[in-house]
């Protein structure tokens, strides 16, 4: 049975319906190892909270992405407290590309209580909230782009050719879940495509991700664990720890 506390299980439910739209209950119960009346119990919360749609025998996303303002009160401490941990692997003088989304702004608003290292940084990213964290205090580029309003992000033909014009010495990199055979994976085409592009320009790259994003198959894989130096979270599943150590990626949790 699964030993999963009830946020990550419902986080994962969660994932399993942005990836693969209507969902069996049968099918959650399976995926997740839990019993049917705990599965049927998540499926009722996450309904009375608005993020999902109960269905006969399942349920269905209320949206194709869950909506940036949801997602970002969604293991709010956990990515604050994993987001000091990420400020600490960075070195004075260096370009960083700060990845797009809640977990990517939580590193941006932690840079801001930082000034003696942020003032010295070099950063870029396609992330509005991001930039806006981050807007004078330091040398900030703005990938341009079309607007991709689930994540507050600039996407698309121009934002790659804009990307591709510079090399990173770190890039912070997020994800929509984390399959234990794929590797991180996002809900979005064109942000996977984007994600890897930065990836291939970039010296290191370490994911930025909570622990409830691990252990659910995603829609689009953007990256193998071989290609990470780096997963800081804020707890990491025994699985976890397994399948990065043997992939030869560090892993740094808060707990």
């Amino acid at each position: 049975m699964s030993n999963l506390h009830p946020q990550q299980r419902q986080q994962r439910i969660l994932d399993l319906l942005s990836s693969q739209g209507f969902t069996r209950t049968q099918d959650l119960i399976a995926a997740l190892g839990a019993s049917g009346a705990t599965v049927r119990r998540d499926l009722e919360v996450l309904a009375a909270q608005g993020q999902l749609e109960r269905l006969h025998g399942g349920a269905a996303p209320l949206s194709r992405d869950i909506r940036y303002l949801e997602r970002q009160s969604q293991s709010a401490g956990a990515k604050q407290a994993l987001a000091e941990l990420a400020c600490d692997l960075i070195a004075p003088g260096q370009t960083v590309y700060l990845d797009a989304g809640t977990t990517a702004r939580a590193v941006a608003a932690a840079l801001r209580t930082r000034p003696a290292l942020t003032g010295t940084l070099r950063v870029v990213t396609h992330g509005l909230d991001v930039a806006y964290e981050l807007n004078g205090e330091c040398c900030l580029y703005v990938v341009g782009g079309e607007v991709y309003g689930s994540t507050y992000s600039l996407t698309g033909p121009d934002a790659l050719r804009a990307l591709e014009q510079y090399t990173y010495d770190l890039f912070f990199v997020g994800c929509t879940s984390i399959d234990p055979e794929r590797g991180p994976t996002n809900s979005n085409l064109t942000e996977a495509h984007q994600k890897s592009a930065v990836m291939a320009r970039s010296a290191r790259t370490v994911l930025i991700a909570d622990s409830a994003k691990w252990g659910v198959r995603g829609f689009a894989p953007f990256a193998g664990f071989a290609e990470l130096h780096g997963w800081v979270t804020d707890a990491a599943p025994a699985e976890a720890r397994r399948v990065m150590a043997a992939e030869g990626v560090q892993v740094q949790s808060v707990t």
